[in-house]
């Protein structure tokens, strides 16, 4: 697909978010999706990847705590967070990308896009990861040199686990999902969100650096 399409299929899918975002009840959203909504300046704040970002009410602008736009991907997320939250409970168990709905074809890119990125980056760097994860995220009881749970969004969180290389295998990092994942985003926009996790995380890695 051309750059022109892209543009093109993206700017409906803002404009239909915003859309959406603009019929229903701002408090209705705001309650299902565990943030804030200020009446007064009629917006929400919304926790996302350890920043707090902005979405006017009704138009769905989306800002960072600068007054700077958000990024396209950002916003576009956050705006279906809004509109999809349903109030589910966290299911308490965690299941892989390819177990989302209409996910299983699409393992392969989920791999090459964020597993691998994130084991490469990782590697070497266990104990910067212990720290990254002791600011950012909690301990997990699961398998691995480190597991950690990083809250993306309120109600979405993901699950990290990292094993450092050793004689007999390489370093290997996985993403996973709470089963909740998808009463509050679509999957592809879950992928996306792992996605722009890595890279958060990866820049805090080179940050420290």
């Amino acid at each position: 697909m051309c750059g022109g399409e892209t543009e093109d299929r993206f700017r409906e899918a803002r404009e239909k978010a915003e859309e959406d975002l603009a019929s229903k009840d701002p408090t209705w959203m705001a309650s299902r999706a565990g943030v804030t909504y200020a009446y007064a300046e009629m917006c929400f704040r919304v926790p996302f990847l350890g920043e707090s970002l902005r979405v006017a009410y009704p138009s769905g602008e989306v800002t960072r705590a600068d007054g700077e736009p958000a990024g396209p991907e950002e916003s576009l997320i956050v705006l279906h967070y809004l509109i999809t939250a349903d109030g589910s409970e966290e299911q308490q168990r965690w299941i892989a990308y390819r177990d989302l709905p209409g996910a299983r074809y699409h393992e392969p890119a989920f791999r090459a896009d964020v597993e691998t990125p994130l084991s490469r980056a990782l590697e070497g760097r266990l104990d910067d990861l212990r720290v990254w994860a002791e600011r950012n995220a909690s301990p997990a009881e699961a398998p691995g040199d480190v597991a950690a749970v990083w809250y993306a969004l309120p109600r979405v969180p993901l699950l990290l686990v990292f094993n450092e290389r050793d004689e007999e295998f390489p370093a290997s990092a996985r993403v996973l999902f709470d089963a909740s994942a998808p009463a509050y985003l679509p999957t592809e926009d879950l992928s996306v969100l792992a996605e722009l996790a890595v890279s958060r995380i990866i820049a805090d890695l080179r940050a420290e650096a």
